[in-house]
Formats: structure tokens, C-alpha cells, sequence
């Protein structure tokens, strides 16, 4: 699993941030978190989590000094920035700086989401598992997960609900998927259901909304983020161009 670093002046926040995201459905675990930006950067360089999310407006270290502090001491670290405040010179600034992405507060779990999604396959072409399928072999419990999958990827279930229904642990299956697939779980439902969504649209009488609920999609706004994000182009044009 690739690790987290949550910063933020409100522990609060951080807390609601670490219980409420479905970190191990994305194949993420959050190893620390911190509301003092200074001790954060002491922490980071000892535990170099692959991705650090933060808060922008701090007392002690805003945002923008916090990364380019940890920049300076040479880790390679994704950065997820969270704001309240967003304006243009500040996401201006944090690009330039090589940041990942730019949230704002209160988080919506749907963006995150999508963040997360978009994170993991840029880390898994960073820092990529040996495909075997020896796993699935030895491991048939594995191999009916994940045709149960294939079966229901236009339903919704969690990591832990696989876990309890295939006797597996949360924490092994995440492995597995990426070990195997050298993906997360999240990423394999989302391209099962873009795929299908494709083979969808090749009927033209079949309307848009329809497609996104068939994949599993109840917000169609959402799948069109979904699509376009992992097509390049939203559905309409895809659908107008094939």
C-alpha cells in the first residue's frame, strides 16, 4: 500500500479526513498525521510517505513553504493540497511547484475520490509491482473475489465488505490487487465500469444517463467526471466521435 501524511492546524480535520475516506479501497494507508507543519516536516523525512495531504493556511507554515521545505530535503512525495480559501495565485503557486492536486473544504468524499483514483496509477507507474498471477493460483479464495467483481462491478461494496464475504483480510487483498494487477481495487471496478460503459454507447439509442446507472453510477455528473477523466474527453464527445 502506498503511504499517506495527513497535515493540518485542526485536529479535527485531520481525524475526519483519516475516518471518513476509503484510504485502503484506493490501496492507501495513512502512517501519520500532524497539526504543526514544523514537526510535520521532521516526521515526513523520517517515515517518507509517498503522498503528504495538506492544509494551504497554517499559523506556524502555510502551505506553500511546508512543500517546498520538504521539496529541499529531496523526497520524492506527491502533494495533495486542501483549502478553504482557494484563489487563483494560490493554485498557481502550488502547481508551479509540481503539486498533484488542489482540494477544497469542506471535502467532498466524490472528489477525493477521484484524487485518489488519479494518484494511484501515477504511483503505480512510479513504483510498479511485479505482475505474477502466482497469487491467484495458490489463493482461490482471491480468484472468486475477483470474479464476484467482475460479475457486480455496477454495485456498491468496500474492501472490508470482500474481506468478511471471502474470508480474506482487507489488508492481503489490497496486496493481492496490487501484486497481481499492479492496481487497487477502486481502479479495477473503475475500469470494468468504463469499459462496460463504452460497449454501452455503442447503441446509440442508449441514452447517457441510462449508461452511468447500468455501470453503477447514480449521479450522472459523476460518471462524466469518472469518464473524462480516465478517457480524456467527457461521454457525449466520445460517444459523437465513435
Amino acid at each position: 500500500m502506498w503511504k499517506v501524511f495527513l497535515v493540518d492546524d485542526e485536529e479535527i480535520i485531520l481525524n475526519q479526513i483519516k475516518q471518513t475516506v476509503p484510504w485502503m479501497d484506493n490501496g492507501f494507508e495513512v502512517i501519520g498525521m500532524e497539526t504543526n507543519p514544523d514537526r510535520a516536516v521532521s516526521m515526513v523525512i523520517e517515515l517518507k510517505p509517498d503522498v503528504i495531504i495538506s492544509d494551504l493556511r497554517m499559523p506556524q507554515l502555510d502551505g506553500h513553504t511546508f512543500m517546498r521545505t520538504v521539496r529541499e530535503e529531496g523526497l520524492d512525495v506527491e502533494f495533495v493540497m486542501l483549502s478553504a480559501y482557494g484563489t487563483f495565485e494560490d493554485a498557481r503557486t502550488f502547481f508551479q511547484q509540481e503539486g498533484f492536486d488542489y482540494l477544497l473544504k469542506p471535502l467532498q468524499i466524490q472528489e477525493v475520490q477521484l484524487v485518489l483514483e488519479k494518484l494511484a496509477k501515477k504511483l503505480a507507474k512510479k513504483k510498479p509491482f511485479e505482475e505474477t498471477n502466482d497469487d491467484v493460483t495458490i489463493n482461490p479464495a482471491f480468484s472468486e473475489l475477483i470474479d464476484y467483481v467482475k460479475k457486480h462491478f455496477d454495485e456498491k461494496f468496500t474492501l472490508d465488505q470482500l474481506a468478511k464475504q471471502f474470508g480474506l483480510s482487507a489488508g492481503y487483498i489490497c496486496n493481492l490487487f496490487a501484486k497481481t494487477y499492479n492496481t487497487t481495487l477502486t481502479c479495477f471496478i473503475t475500469k470494468l465500469r468504463m469499459e462496460h460503459a463504452v460497449e454501452l454507447m455503442k447503441d446509440k439509442d442508449c441514452s447517457l444517463k441510462n449508461v452511468a446507472v447500468e455501470c453503477g453510477y447514480k449521479d450522472y455528473f459523476y460518471f462524466n467526471k469518472v469518464f473524462k477523466g480516465y478517457y480524456g474527453v467527457a461521454p457525449s464527445q466520445y460517444m459523437g466521435n465513435h
